[in-house]
């Protein structure tokens, strides 16, 4: 499909949770080049938001995502359902010519994840990307910029950490027994940045990963933890170093840095919401960033945008679903280091070796 400014991509969102709503009014308000046309989702009081807040804008809603798909001049849809929805949804969506958007991970099953690749690969009316946000995002686009321009040299470690507000309220966990754990859930949008930065061709040659629990004690019903380190060493003397958290106090705290040869690359070392600085008897405070979504807010707009141009213009997406594989994979064999607590090295071509001891833990 290719067009001129003036032409407008229709495109439907399934799922209404904090991510759907806010892609549906991203699209709604934000995307020059979109329309949303319909919206769908199975739970009462997400119908009954949209019902307030997009009807009146002449967008159709739904209960059901194959009637959805089904509606008149749809074009693309963004998945934001659960997990284990993701892929059922995109290859309906893909069934009926409709590009897609879907959140991470779009399956944590790598099979189904290689046959989706072979079917996009098959079927060129149908585009399929995987929504890894912070690739989108102002500050991480101005630090791969850098490092290509050579400001440190050749990238050699990177260290990334993610850490969340504690929740009590029972909603995480809910969301958490699904979500493929800490590592597939989270951590998996630092790895991504980590094939941004050090090459999507970069092979892994080991990993291992551990964790506790700190306070969501109902994780061990489903063997995940609320804190969690993992790190990944790479074919050619690269490595990287992963710190994520769903309990901190003071805000989402989330930071990377890049070293290189010659210097080093930070991120957000310091989260905060904006500059203003509270000076009194207590000392000085600033406010951190309440959470992730407030954090990339600028970066959700963008990536819609590049998406819905990439179909109008019919240029290739802005991220590949070969790296989505990749990254995927790493994701999964953290979340099995970190349940059985072994090593898990690769060959030099990239593919998984047999367990074996080690002592070097």
């Amino acid at each position: 499909m290719s067009g001129g400014i003036s032409q407008k991509l229709n495109i439907g969102v399934v799922g209404l949770g904090r991510m759907g709503q806010r892609h549906a009014l991203n699209i709604l308000h934000r995307i020059p080049r979109a329309r949303l046309v319909s919206v769908c989702s199975v739970a009462a009081h997400e119908i009954d938001w949209a019902k307030e807040n997009l009807e009146p804008e002449g967008v159709s809603i739904f209960t059901e995502f194959s009637a959805m798909i089904r509606h008149p001049g749809l074009q693309a849809v963004i998945i934001a359902s659960s997990t284990p929805m993701h892929i059922e949804h995109t290859r309906a969506a893909m069934e009926q010519g409709i590009s897609v958007l879907c959140e991470k991970p779009v399956t944590t099953d790598l099979s189904l994840l290689r046959e989706l690749i072979d079917s996009v690969s098959k079927n060129p009316t149908a585009k399929v990307m995987v929504g890894f946000v912070r690739r989108f995002d102002e500050e991480y686009r101005c630090a791969l910029q850098k490092i290509q321009e050579g400001a440190i040299g050749d990238p050699i470690i990177v260290r990334s950490q993610g850490a969340e507000t504690l929740d009590k309220s029972g909603f995480f966990i809910d969301y958490a027994r699904q979500s493929g754990g800490i590592f597939v859930d989270t951590v998996i949008h630092d790895i991504d940045l980590t094939l941004s930065f050090l090459g999507e061709d970069i092979k892994p040659k080991a990993l291992w990963a551990t964790g506790l629990i700190a306070h969501h004690h109902e994780m061990c019903q489903f063997g995940d933890v609320d804190n969690a380190v993992g790190v990944v060493e790479f074919w050619g003397g690269k490595i990287a170093h992963y710190y994520h958290s769903r309990t901190t106090a003071h805000g989402y705290d989330n930071c990377t840095e890049i070293v290189g040869k010659t210097g080093k690359v930070s991120i957000n070392l310091t989260p905060l919401k904006n500059r203003v600085q509270v000076s009194n008897a207590a000392g000085i405070t600033q406010d951190a960033t309440p959470s992730w979504i407030d954090r990339y807010s600028e970066a959700f707009v963008t990536e819609v945008d590049q998406f819905t141009s990439a179909i109008l213009d019919g240029k290739e997406l802005p991220l590949r679903l070969e790296a989505a594989y990749l990254g995927l994979e790493i994701a999964l064999c953290l979340q099995e280091s970190l349940r059985t607590g072994k090593k898990i090295e690769f060959d030099e071509e990239g593919r998984r070796r047999s367990w074996k001891p080690t002592s070097s833990l």
